[in-house]
């Protein structure tokens, strides 16, 4: 049983590597391209563009390095979806405050769902995870 509940928090860091990976890499290298599809425009510039890469593209990195090093230092893994489980209780409480301030779209409910599902999941595989002893 506590195999079978360490496997599945493994899959859910892998999950969560795969996906930081991928908004890191939109982040930092189409950084345009990608905020476009929110309806939202930078001047291009270079600080502008530098102001993506910096911010949400460092930390979406950090977010994968994170991911990654809980599924080398297996000993780590549980504190690193801690951390996980943390940032994107953030993220969702953030996403709440914006629709509560700036009011609910279609694009808002779509993001609120993945992000919700994501944290489910983190926090489904902390819980799963086993302590170390």
């Amino acid at each position: 049983m506590q195999t079978a509940r360490l496997w599945f928090a493994r899959i859910v860091m892998i999950y969560a590597l795969l996906i930081f990976a991928f908004l890191s890499y939109l982040y930092i290298l189409e950084p345009l391209k990608h905020i476009a599809g929110f309806g939202i425009s930078a001047s291009g510039v270079p600080e502008s563009i530098n102001f993506l890469r910096a911010g949400p593209g460092a930390l979406f990195l950090g977010m994968t390095l994170f991911a990654a090093y809980g599924l080398v230092r297996p000993g780590h893994l549980r504190n690193c979806l801690l951390v996980l489980v943390i940032f994107n209780a953030c993220v969702v409480a953030v996403r709440f405050f914006g629709i509560a301030l700036d009011g609910v779209s279609d694009k808002q409910m779509s993001e609120l769902r993945n992000e919700g599902l994501s944290w489910l999941l983190f926090v489904a595989a902390l819980l799963a995870c086993p302590r170390q002893k």
